[in-house]
């Protein structure tokens, strides 16, 4: 077996273990590999399992949401104020939870976050090459104006408040 589907299937193994012991329940689906990225949701009955046609229970507290940043032990209190300054906005404190949570060695949310994709198929993440080939269109205004947006939202907040944020974490 390559080794590249070893370690897939070691992460899924280990997110599923992880989710069903935070209290979810996959009643009538199943998560596997769709396609060659990455992974997806399928029912594994007609009627999707349950009767009452629940196919999937999870509870909130895995839900990732602003109000789940604020709340956080740990960049909780930091990121309250920041946000109470107006320094920050809701999508700003879910992207910094993020980031933070995929450095911090001892993350809780580790197995979640080696789940999810490394690579998109948008503009934004083209190459250069890849990029030129668009050169005169709208998609290519538009996606240099996003690239520029999240680099100055990147380099003005994000990579401040990350290292901020980290080192509240002696584990770092």
């Amino acid at each position: 077996m390559d080794a590249a589907v070893v370690l897939e299937n070691s992460k899924l193994e280990s997110f599923l273990r992880w989710f069903q012991a935070n209290g979810a329940d996959l009643r009538g689906c199943t998560i596997r590999r769709s396609g060659r990225e990455g992974f997806g949701l399928f029912s594994t009955s007609a009627k999707a399992g349950a009767t009452d046609g629940v196919v999937m229970v999870v509870p909130l507290d895995l839900a990732i949401t602003p109000m789940r940043v604020l709340q956080d032990p740990l960049i909780g209190p930091r990121c309250r104020e920041l946000f109470e300054e107006g320094g920050v906005d809701d999508r700003l404190l879910v992207m910094l939870f993020l980031v933070v949570e995929r450095l911090r060695p001892s993350s809780l949310w580790k197995p979640y976050l080696d789940m999810l994709p490394s690579t998109f198929g948008t503009s934004i993440w083209f190459t250069e090459n890849e990029l030129a080939e668009l050169e005169g269109t709208t998609l290519h205004r538009a996606t240099v104006m996003q690239r520029k947006s999240l680099q100055t939202l990147f380099d003005g907040k994000v990579k401040g408040l990350v290292g901020e944020l980290l080192s509240v974490d002696e584990s770092v």
